[in-house]
């Protein structure tokens, strides 16, 4: 019996903290799912300073998991630990100029307003936008005129459908969702197939692309959905699994489709 990884984001996939009512008991089967995972290792992936993540895994009484991926993808922390991941801390070095991408930023972007202070790291800076921003295919011209301007960095935009409005966040190179947790899986040596990551909006896209196990919740938008869905064509390592049911109920809802829920192996 080898080792595996369930990977979740956070907020409107595992937490039911969007607009879609959950299902009553979800969190519960999932708590008791946690308790009982053996060797399956879990992680939590969210856009979310850890201190943040950690007042919600308080708030929800949530598993305490075995390694946090915090700030879209920028930083890592092992269980316990208050100090980022000093292998994936070398890993991101070098290249990221924070000063000269909020500044041009904030002249490119109409509209666009720094997130607050501790959505900010030196490794990401982070944006509320109008919602035209926060789509494919703006994320694609957004990544083009930055590297006409010369500067580095990984774009990723996505929508927060309860607040309405667009995020922008503007990474280090090498960094996001998708680059952490292959780390995590080279670091503990767990293949692909034994890897299932769940998320519900664009910021997710490129974990659920990336190979592995993906769930995308049914509580995502029909944006999110078909948005991955025409994706699909050009990943064809992709596994995704569209779940019918919100939030927590889909994770479980897709690791009975993967056999997650039978008895281990």
């Amino acid at each position: 019996m080898s080792a595996r990884i369930l990977a979740t984001d956070l907020d409107r996939t595992l937490l039911p903290n969007g607009t879609v009512a959950p299902e009553p008991g979800a969190l519960n089967r999932f708590r008791e799912w946690a308790t009982g995972r053996g060797r399956s290792q879990l992680v939590y992936v969210t856009g979310r300073h850890r201190s943040l993540g950690r007042d919600a895994v308080d708030e929800y009484e949530l598993p305490e998991p075995d390694w946090w991926i915090c700030n879209v993808g920028t930083e890592i922390y092992s269980r316990g630990s208050t100090d980022p991941f000093p292998p994936w801390v070398d890993a991101l070095s070098g290249g990221f100029q924070p000063d000269r991408i909020r500044a041009w930023a904030q002249a490119y972007l109409d509209g666009a307003k720094l997130q607050e202070r501790e959505k900010q790291s030196s490794l990401k800076v982070s944006f509320y936008v109008d919602p035209s921003w926060a789509t494919p295919e703006a994320e694609g011209r957004l990544q083009k005129a930055l590297a006409d301007e010369g500067l580095e960095a990984r774009v990723i935009a996505s929508q927060d459908e309860t607040e309405g409005v667009g995020l922008v966040d503007f990474l280090a190179p090498g960094a996001g969702k998708a680059r952490a947790l292959a780390f995590l899986r080279e670091h503990g040596q767990i293949p692909p197939e034994r890897t299932v990551f769940a998320g519900d909006s664009g910021n997710d896209a490129d974990a659920l692309l990336s190979g592995v196990c993906g769930i995308l919740v049914g509580n995502a938008t029909w944006e999110v959905r078909e948005g991955l869905r025409r994706a699909l064509a050009d990943h064809p390592e992709a596994h995704i699994y569209f779940a019918s049911r919100p939030y927590t109920a889909g994770i479980l809802e897709g690791l009975a489709h993967y056999g997650w829920l039978d008895a281990d192996r």
